[in-house]
């Protein structure tokens, strides 16, 4: 028996479309595979009125019956060509298309994130699991996998790594490895030469080792189309953490791409409570469950009152609940749009880090990059020259006149600004209306909800898949304590030094008020999802004498934002 499953993504950005199958296969159990099909995207012209069919790329996955990904094996016992699958793919796009693999266990409960390629049994846990390997005999069990490309019109190159062919038996890959590609520079528009078709098949082969405890134990191979063929790197999307989310491993970073402007940004799983004196001790005794992603990089999407957001690429959840009626709006198929009162203002004076031509509304945004992206106003030549800056050994450091004429210093991270992958950036400035997607600034949520984050507001400007830090009186639901009690001296109150170091990125990066910056290189303020008051709603707030975990901010003034996701 198998059951066949349909799941659909295409994104435009970069030119680059996604679409995966997932193939399961077990030992003693059954086998579940992903259909994938793909609708074809249109443009109409004006002029002649002609109809051009953009790349279009799709996968589908059968298995014909008795042919399950199923085995029945004794100790000391090898099997290969267990079950097979037939993986039917057709694309357009003139620069061909390439077919990623990993591991998929870590998508079942009890199996670590990081560990994703083993076979595991729920009913005995962890300990006895099965590891990726191609050996036939010894005392360690292993599985492999292998594909085979099918004679077809348009027949992929099987591909190889460090490891071997992947047309041989091969061991499963851990993180998106290319596995098959085709390459052509057929012309588009001739319908004769576009039919990119192929047949692939996926098998497996499974060694028991003769100490192996009897039991059922299943895994998972997941195949990625991907074009054009050229992508080198496997491109993550924020959107589609819960794809990739779980095969992240604790303290490992990856760059995932925002799909509504193609920003990107680092993320990374973070330890949120773990044994030991340093957070690298934490983290090498962190249980999965006790770990998040983070963006370690301030969130810097620009609203736009002109265009909304929906529920495809952005994390909202709710329509007429509390403070989400104004510009909301819900379709047929269930899609929610939201469409901000106020875009965001990006006007800055270089020298002061006034805002130009402030208009504050319910929904204030500030972008201090938006002058020049590649110069920012923190790093022009009239702030950095005027001999209020310096490189110190562990800082870089630069003074501006603040909005009272006092000197204030910018520390936007702690180690050298060229180093450190451009996690100091700043982002832009949200007020607490804007980071939760509210029109109406979120006073509709008036009451604490600090004892209780179930009452949270449900949407907030996050990527879909993530979501603002929570601060509450629950230590699970303590996100920027339990983050500092790892990170930050065991949650320390009176520096934020840990804050601002790798491997979180903290930014000082002060707030703005009735369009003047207050107090960058001085202090850092964070949103939460938590409610203070009608007025007021709890942040993250530190300097590096002093750390308040849930400070209650101005729901109008405009912080910095960090999202993060339970993936």
């Amino acid at each position: 028996m198998h059951t066949m499953k349909k799941k659909e993504k295409f994104f435009g950005l970069l030119g680059i479309s996604i679409v995966s199958i997932i193939s399961f296969g077990s030992i003693y159990t059954n086998s579940y595979i992903n259909n994938v099909s793909a609708t074809t995207q249109t443009k109409t012209t004006s002029t002649n009125a002609a109809i051009r069919v953009r790349s279009t790329c799709s996968m589908t996955a059968t298995i014909d019956s008795g042919n399950e990904h199923t085995a029945t094996m004794i100790n000391g016992q090898y099997k290969e060509d267990i079950g097979l699958t037939t993986i039917q793919t057709f694309c357009n796009d003139p620069n061909g298309y390439a077919i990623y693999a990993i591991g998929y266990t870590g998508g079942d409960a009890g199996v670590a994130a990081g560990t994703n390629t083993v076979l595991h049994s729920a009913a005995l846990g962890s300990t006895y699991d099965i590891v990726t390997g191609i050996a036939t005999s010894g005392d360690i069990s292993n599985w492999a996998m292998k594909l085979t490309s099918v004679d077809g019109t348009y027949k992929p190159d099987i591909l190889s790594d460090d490891s071997g062919s992947f047309s041989d038996y091969h061991i499963v890959p851990q993180s998106y490895t290319k596995v098959a590609s085709f390459n052509t520079n057929t012309d588009l528009d001739n319908p004769a030469s576009t039919r990119q078709g192929s047949k692939l098949t996926t098998t497996y082969a499974a060694y028991i080792s003769p100490t192996q405890d009897a039991g059922t134990y299943g895994g998972a191979v997941k195949y990625v189309l991907v074009n054009p063929s050229n992508i080198d790197t496997f491109p993550y999307y924020m959107q589609t953490v819960d794809e990739w989310g779980q095969t992240i491993a604790i303290g490992q970073e990856v760059t995932a791409y925002d799909i509504r402007d193609n920003k990107s940004y680092t993320v990374r799983r973070m330890c949120m409570d773990g044994n030991g004196s340093t957070w690298q001790e934490k983290e090498a005794n962190c249980a999965v469950t006790n770990s998040m992603l983070w963006m370690t990089q301030n969130l810097d999407l620009d609203l736009n009152k002109n265009m909304g957001l929906t529920s495809e690429d952005t994390d909202l959840n709710v329509v007429d609940d509390k403070a989400y009626k104004n510009g909301y709006s819900k379709d047929p198929s269930g899609m929610i749009s939201w469409v901000p009162i106020s875009s965001t203002n990006a006007n800055v004076n270089s020298s002061t880090g006034a805002f130009y031509n402030w208009t504050y509304s319910n929904v204030a945004s500030a972008d201090p990059d938006a002058d020049d992206p590649n110069n920012p106003w923190y790093t022009t030549g009239e702030v950095y020259n005027s001999n209020l800056c310096y490189v110190s050994s562990d800082t870089r450091t630069c003074n501006y006149l603040n909005n009272n004429n006092t000197v204030a210093p910018i520390y936007f991270s702690h180690t050298p600004f060229t180093g450190n992958g451009n996690h100091g950036k700043i982002g832009n400035y949200y007020d607490w209306g804007a980071a939760i997607a509210s029109n109406d600034a979120g006073f509709g949520f008036t009451s604490s909800t600090y004892n209780d984050v179930r009452n949270n507001p449900q949407n907030s400007i996050c990527p879909k898949g993530w979501r603002l830090p929570r601060i509450s009186s629950q230590r699970g639901y303590a996100d920027f304590g339990r983050l500092a009690g790892v990170y930050n001296s065991n949650g320390s109150t009176s520096s934020g030094t840990g804050l601002i170091n790798s491997p979180i990125y903290m930014v000082r990066s002060g707030f703005v008020r009735d369009a003047v910056l207050y107090y960058s290189g001085y202090s850092g303020f964070y949103w939460s999802s938590t409610v203070y008051d009608m007025a007021n709603a709890y942040n993250l707030y530190f300097r590096s004498d002093n750390v308040i975990y849930g400070g209650g901010g101005d729901k109008g003034r405009l912080l910095s934002v960090r999202c993060v996701s339970d993936y």
